[in-house]
Parts: structure tokens; sequence; C-alpha cells
């Protein structure tokens, strides 16, 4: 699973390294983050939007999670903040919800009418009169106070939360594998799962059961709920005797099957979400929303058309692409209201099962980088002239932000697709772009990731398919205008002309260090840059690892000892742990070198005596403000690059750009 004072100011140049820093560098934001409130839902931004809820009155509520808000969508169909500040983090109980700190997952009403939402490692409460409390969890990760007060007790990552009619409400306490109750009494109960991570149980008491991150659950009212058993691939039900069984799944991936049939033989992917609505339970998966009759058991696909992507709105739902759909709703004329999260947009299949969006899906174009909407931006680049490029991923384009300050489509129309070529870029098609580079000739090259294509766009704006057959996750160029493209075990280079060659590894694994590149092995090398003498760095993430390869051939590791962590702040760079999810890497012209240390939540410095240090982040990941320093300022680096003034810009996953100046 993420709107500010945001200009695009005069470049500040960066001193060698953080020890020799004289003054205190501050973040800023140059692109994205734009919310929109009071404004139609349409109009508005969401961001990493998981649950949807409707109350006795109609009114819409959205998990704006990417934003630290609840939004609240009126019958009029405008949108605005219920809850949250916009900071995330914890505060305000007792007070005005809107005046509160948050980070919300999944919402629900109770019996009461109140909002109940998940919130880090507790449970809060939003009563009808806009008063927050906290219902349960004590703020600190674990598992403890089972038969007590659920405010004291501990929960580990709880993914979502519902209530009976009772007014008990049930968790998916994830991370303990377990389903607690609290009831009416306030205190308390695992219901479901023995705490240890598993598959097994199924007939028999459920909490002698083994779950596997329970990411939902859902009270029927009945004394019956189910549990979203997710990597069991399974949706579990427990009775009201306490007796489990699996409901839906076969307990696979993949491939796709048993549409029409028993819904116990299905494979139905990796679920997120479920739904009791009239008698059918539905089930949101990656690409799917499937529908198990209640009476006959049997299970259908009502939605999706099997791939990733956005195809627009006005289609009938079976031919209508979703990406990642999750939380689910009825509103009061009984349409499914559908969280569609990869999208950023609530949708809306009606009687008709035609498809449109009804919250979400604001570009912003043509105005101020800062007004404008991301969704999900990852690698960044610059071209010679100082233009900045971003692969908005999930939005299937390329954004440009221009030298003064305008922000506009480059490439891609929006629509998941592959089309195009000879035309101008911004009416092809992209199917998630994950970088973007430029050569000197003003040449722009697109990794069209999920067409397996490399594309490039000439000065002109003509784009083409330059390489097939690669799925780069990082492109970069060097000087004469060799493109390196990493994809999942190699590093490829590929000559102005279209010549492909291995550059550096070929099979998946580690190992290689003071021998030729082509001799070693990767282990998904997320990130590359190339620095002016030629010289090629690859974020090794997999191996947590950031790699060098010389102008002779030969590979080194250069930062991370292979171990995951976050340690040597301060030390040799070889000596220090990076995370297993490290994502980019960049270098300035004076030979230091950055990584995104994306789970540290940080953006580290690597200086020319080899010493390590963190240059930006916190270790915290939800945003926290604008214009802090940067060691104060919350971050989750995807992508970095630096300016032609050593200034450096990270593409961050609270769906903006930001300078680090």
């Amino acid at each position: 699973m993420q709107a500010v004072t945001r200009a695009l100011s005069v470049l500040c140049v960066l001193a060698v390294s953080l020890s020799v820093n004289a003054q205190t560098p501050k973040v800023s934001t140059v692109a994205g983050g734009y919310l929109g409130s009071g404004v139609q839902a349409t109009s508005a931004s969401l961001s990493l939007v998981d649950s949807v809820a409707v109350d006795a009155s109609g009114e819409i509520y959205v998990n704006d999670r990417g934003n630290c808000r609840i939004r609240k969508i009126a019958k009029n169909r405008v949108i605005s903040s219920f809850a949250g500040t916009g900071i995330c983090g914890y505060s305000g109980d007792g007070g005005p919800a809107h005046l509160a700190m948050i980070s919300p997952t999944e919402i629900a009403f109770d019996a009461q009418g109140d909002l109940i939402f998940a919130d880090n490692s507790r449970i809060r409460k939003i009563t009808k009169n806009g008063i927050i409390t906290t219902i349960a969890g004590n703020g600190t990760a674990g598992y403890t106070g089972d038969g007590g007060p659920a405010i004291q007790a501990s929960l580990n990552v709880p993914g979502a939360v519902s209530a009976d009619p009772s007014g008990n409400i049930y968790i998916a306490d994830s991370n303990n594998y377990v389903i607690r109750m609290v009831d009416t009494s306030g205190n308390i109960h695992t219901v479901a799962g023995n705490g240890t991570r598993g598959f097994s149980g199924d007939g028999g008491p459920a909490t002698s059961a083994q779950l596997s991150f329970p990411g939902a659950v859902l009270a029927d009212g009945n004394g019956n709920f189910y549990i979203v058993d997710v990597s069991n691939y399974r949706i579990r039900k427990v009775d009201s005797t306490g007796i489990i069984t699996t409901y839906a799944g076969n307990g696979s991936s993949s491939p796709i099957s048993g549409n029409g049939g028993p819904a116990t033989s299905a494979s139905i992917g990796l679920p997120n979400g479920v739904l009791l609505s009239g008698n059918k339970l539905y089930i949101t998966t990656t690409t799917y929303i499937w529908a198990v009759d209640l009476t006959s058991q049997l299970i259908n696909i009502v939605a999706g058309s099997g791939t990733v992507g956005f195809s627009g709105d006005g289609k009938v739902a079976l031919s209508t692409l979703f990406s990642y759909p999750w939380g689910m709703a009825t509103d009061l004329a009984g349409d499914l209201l559908v969280a569609d999260s990869g999208n950023a947009r609530i949708r809306k299949i009606d009687s008709n099962q035609i498809v449109t969006t009804v919250a979400g899906g604001y570009v912003g174009d043509g105005g101020r980088p800062t007004a404008a909407a991301l969704d999900n931006p990852w690698h960044i680049a610059f071209d010679s002239a100082g233009n900045l490029y971003i692969a908005d991923q999930s939005a299937n384009r390329v954004r440009k932000v221009s030298t003064n300050g305008i922000i506009t489509t480059f490439a891609g129309t929006g629509i998941t697709g592959y089309s195009g070529d000879t035309g101008q870029a911004s009416a092809a098609t992209l199917n998630q772009p994950y970088s973007v580079a430029a050569d000197s000739n003003g040449n722009i090259f697109i990794a069209d990731n999920g067409n397996g294509v490399i594309r490039k766009v000439d000065m002109s704006g003509t784009i083409t398919t330059f390489v097939r057959n690669i799925y780069a996750f990082a492109i970069a160029t060097d000087a004469i205008g060799n493109v390196y493209a990493s994809d999942f075990d190699a590093v490829r280079k590929i000559t102005p002309g279209g010549s492909v060659t291995i550059f550096a590894g070929g099979c998946l694994g580690s190992g290689g260090d003071g021998g030729p590149a082509t001799q070693a092995c990767l282990f998904l090398p997320f990130g590359v840059a190339v620095d002016t003498a030629a010289n090629v760095y690859i974020m090794d993430t997999g191996n947590s690892r950031i790699r060098k390869v010389n102008t002779t051939g030969i590979i080194s590791t250069i930062a991370g000892n292979g171990s995951p962590g976050y340690s040597g702040d301060g030390g040799p760079a070889t000596a220090a742990s990076l995370s297993d999810f490290s994502l980019d890497v960049a270098v300035d012209g004076k030979g230091n070198i950055y990584i995104a240390d994306s789970v540290n939540a940080r953006v580290r410095i690597v200086d020319a005596s080899g010493t390590i240090q963190t240059y930006a982040g916190t270790g915290n990941s939800g945003y926290n403000g604008n214009s802090l320093p940067a060691t104060q300022t919350n971050l989750y680096p995807v992508g970095l690059v630096t300016n032609a003034k050593g200034v450096v810009y990270e593409s961050d996953g609270n769906v903006r750009v930001r300078k680090i100046h």
C-alpha cells in the first residue's frame, strides 16, 4: 500500500555530503499532492483508497489513506474532508475528527451509525457528532490483552474492522494472524486463529485454526463472520457455533479458474475485500470482482477482465479494467461501489452493469505542478534543458514539468494499452511505465513495463517502440546515447541503434564481485544510474546492495552488506545494512551516491570517501508536511535523480515528487 505548498522554485546547490553541509537541507514538493475539497468528487484526487462505506442517509465515506484523511461525498457529490488533518500520525482523541491526525485503513459503520476504522495499531471511532476516540489498541504493536479492556490490548497491523448489529466489533489483526472481537462491554477476545501463520483447522474450532495475514473480516448479523485469508487465497467462514470452514477459494493463486462452479473449487487469486449484499457475497481480487450465491454456493466473475489497468468509464463491468479493487459498499439504490485502489478512484457498478467513476481521477494538466495529481509516480529524469519527466506509473502516463513550472502529459492517455507508434506520444497508450530517461540529443525513453517494451519519443514528440521483450524496472542513459535497462536479473545495454547485450548479471542470485559484470548475478535490480565517467550503478534490490560496474566492466559492491536492515550511518557504506526493498540509486557530478532506501523510509548518501549517512527521512513513511528539515521529513522514496546543479529529487510513495535542497 501515503497537499501542501508546492512551487517549482529556484534550485539550490547541495554540498558534497552532510558532513560538510553548511545549511540544513529541506524537502519541498515540486509536483503532485493536489487534494480537492468542496468540489465535485470526480474533480478531486484520492490516494491509496482501499475502503468505502455508505451511511444511512446515502452519503459516501472513503478512506483516503495516502492523504491521511477520511473523505465524505455528500448526496450532491461534493467531496470534503471528514477526518484527518492531512498529516499522518495519531492525535486528537476526544476532539473533532477533522483536527485529528490519522492513518486510516478500512472503514465501516457500527450498529449505532458511528464510523469505525483501523489506524496503525489501534481501532478508532468517530461519532455522529464528529468526535474521535480510540476504542481498541494501546498503540504498541503486539498481541496482548485478551479478556480485558480492548483499549489496553496490543494489536499488530490491524487491516480491517467490521461490526455486527449487536454492537460487537471484529478486527482483522493481520500480523498476529487472528481475528479479534471487542464485545459490547469493551473487552477483547480472539475469535479465530491460533496466532501461528499457516493453513489448518477447517471443520474445527476457529480459535485452533491457522490463518495467514487475514486482511479483512465481515460479520453477517446472524452470528457468522467471513475472513479474507489473504495468503491462503481463500475466504473462510466462522459460523455462529465457532466452527471454521473454507467458503471460497481452493488455496491456489493462479491460474484463475472455476468461474461458474462451486466456490470452494475456484482459484480466485489474491483476495482483498468482501461484501454481503442481497443473496451474494462479493469478493475483490487483483483484477476481478467475484460473487458467491449464498444459496447455491456457486461463484461467478461479475466484474473485471483479468488485466490490471484502467480502460475508462461507460463500459460493462465484465469489459472494464480494474487495478487492485479492494473494499466495497452498496449505495441506497443498490448499486455496487468499489474502491479501485490502483486507479485511485471510487467506481460504481449500476443495475445495468455499467461502470462509472464516483470520485477521484483528477489529473490537473496545464497548470502548476503542485496543483496536479499523480498516481504512483515511479522513476524520474531531467533532460538537458532542465525539464523534469515523471513516470506516473498507475496513471499510464509520463508527465512533464517544464522549466517555466507547467505540468502536462508528455506521453500516454491514461488508458491502459499499447498503441500509437509513429504518432504523437500524448495520443499513445502505455501500460505501467516504470521509468523514463533522456539522452543528450533530446530523445526521451520510456520503460513501458506492462507492455514489455522500451519506447522512444523524439524531439518532434513522435513515439516509436525502441526495443521489445524487455520488462524494464529502470532505465538510464550515458553521454553517447546508450540506454541501460534493468529487469529481473540483469542490466542490459542498448546502443542508439537498438542493439541489445547483457551489461551486468543474467542470472538470478548474488555474487560475482571483483570479476566481469557479465558473470555476476543480480536479484531484482530496481534502479540504475550512470555517472559522467560512464561508471554504472545498480540498485541490486533483492541483495540489499549497491553495485558498481566500472569502465573496464568489473563489478563491485559499494554499499550494503547484503543483510537487510538499517544500520551503518557514519561508517563504511559496504558495512551498512540497506532495506530489502530499496528502489533506486542516483549519482551527482561530484561523485556522491544517493540511495532510495525505501522500506527504511530514508534517502541515504555515500560520499566520495565511501562513508554512508542518512540524507533525508525519519524512518516513518506517512506524510508529515512540507519545507521541513530533510532529516525531519517523512518520506517513502521510490525514484531518485539529481539535476545539473546537484539537487536531489525523489518520487515519493506519498504521491508527490519532492526535492531536497
